[in-house]
């Protein structure tokens, strides 16, 4: 039409920076003309994509007109048990990649982030020998969701709970499902409910909880863990000022309006595949 302005990005150039290899999770070691708005060394860092893929490759440029970056430094033994690497750190990730030898991974920072105008991917690409597998990159991708999803619990209800109720939880999840294996494995999620949402003085916070499993062999030794007499979980009553009601449950038998307002309790989820965490966020 008369005074249509056309977009100068569309299929092709969406097409060229698919084609080009770009992802959530790509690695970018950017040149000497590239602005990186931040303290950078690129001696020595590097960036890798942190917006979703179906984003990066995109043909609407009005709609989603930037990309996102982190930076990111090497870390030459990586430990798939640290903290770090689980995803109990929430402020940094270390992503495991191949290509470079004696560097094992990336120590992404989630505080050092930074917007670029999506057009910058037609003219660079990214590193092709070295690379993270699809397996890491999902848990890169379930780490960022995590830090977002993170749900405020009151200051009361934690410090009552986190000697008692959480720790029970705790020490439930790490008992040994099988050889090598806890059962943090086979719990796909817990979700929480509380009242009030507030910090209260006196008086008790009524705490309903549901644990998710990935089968009943789970479910009933998560059933069992939880039902010790001591356990705040069987007495009506309550104890530090929380009254617990909860359940758990077989995921293939449950219906997703079970959750309706409920929220997912992250404080576990590094416990639990990462990769599951974005699939339950998605």
């Amino acid at each position: 039409m008369p005074g249509e302005q056309r977009s100068d990005f569309g299929d092709a150039e969406a097409r060229q920076i698919h084609q080009a290899g770009w992802r959530q999770g790509s690695i970018f070691r950017p040149p000497t003309g590239f602005s990186v708005p931040l303290e950078f060394d690129r001696d020595r860092e590097m960036l890798v994509v942190c917006t979703q893929s179906c984003t990066v490759v995109s043909e609407r440029i009005e709609k989603d007109p930037y990309i996102e970056f982190l930076i990111a430094k090497p870390v030459m033994k990586y430990n798939e048990r640290s903290t770090e690497a689980t995803g109990k750190n929430l402020r940094q990730f270390h992503l495991p990649i191949s290509g470079i030898p004696n560097m094992q991974a990336l120590a992404c920072d989630i505080n050092r982030r930074f917007f670029v105008d999506r057009r910058e991917c037609i003219k660079h690409s990214p590193e092709n020998e070295i690379s993270a597998s699809k397996e890491s990159v999902r848990n890169l991708a379930g780490w960022i969701s995590r830090y977002y999803s993170r749900i405020a619990l009151p200051n009361e209800l934690v410090s009552r709970a986190k000697d008692g109720l959480f720790k029970i939880i705790q020490n439930a999840l790490s008992t040994e499902r099988s050889p090598g294996q806890n059962l943090s494995v086979a719990v796909s999620g817990i979700y929480i409910n509380w009242s009030p949402d507030s910090d209260l003085k006196g008086g008790v916070y009524l705490v309903d909880i549901i644990f998710l499993c990935m089968d009943a062999d789970a479910d009933n030794q998560l059933h069992t863990l939880l039902n010790d007499p001591l356990s705040p979980f069987t007495r009506s009553d309550g104890r530090d000022g929380i009254k617990v009601t909860w359940d758990t449950t077989v995921r293939s038998t449950t219906f997703i309006s079970a959750f309706d307002n409920y929220k997912r309790l992250t404080e576990w989820d590094y416990l639990s595949s990462l990769g599951d965490v974005v699939e339950d966020n998605a």
